[in-house]
């Protein structure tokens, strides 16, 4: 009993003082569980994956890379979620956000002369944990 009468002050406090902490947020991010994720990949011409670590910059992440594809698709006015973007949608924000990864990074050093920046959709399906890779944009990056 004494368990549920300190959980209980700790809510009331946090909302009294803080009014926002998990799970209690205003903000989506904090405050519900989707049933869907992404990641984002790249692969070269070959069909092999390009890992960030060891072709670009330490600040261009996996999550460099997820953080700009939702801040320009919430930019452009682009809906995004549960793997219904439009095509079109998905083709001009992955040509954007791929500019975005290769640039200043020295592309001539690379062992690959193309790159294509994936989206995989995890979602459930009947209980299942499944997943879509959708190619959003290609481009060559040798100069």
């Amino acid at each position: 009993m004494r368990k549920y009468f300190l959980f209980a002050a700790y809510v009331f406090l946090a909302l009294l003082v803080r009014q926002e902490f998990h799970p209690f947020s205003r903000f989506p991010m904090y405050n519900s569980f989707p049933n869907w994720g992404y990641v984002f990949f790249l692969k070269n011409e070959r069909g092999e994956t390009v890992p960030y670590e060891k072709h670009f910059s330490i600040n261009k992440r996996a999550g460099y890379v997820a953080h700009t594809f939702y801040t320009l698709f919430s930019h452009h006015g682009f809906y995004y979620s549960d793997g219904k973007e439009k095509p079109e949608h998905m083709e001009a924000g992955g040509k954007e956000l791929l500019s975005m990864i290769v640039k200043d990074e020295a592309t001539g050093s690379f062992n690959f002369d193309s790159l294509g920046l994936y989206r995989r959709f995890y979602f459930l399906q009947e209980d299942t944990l499944t997943f879509r890779d959708d190619l959003m944009y290609a481009q060559r990056v040798k100069p």
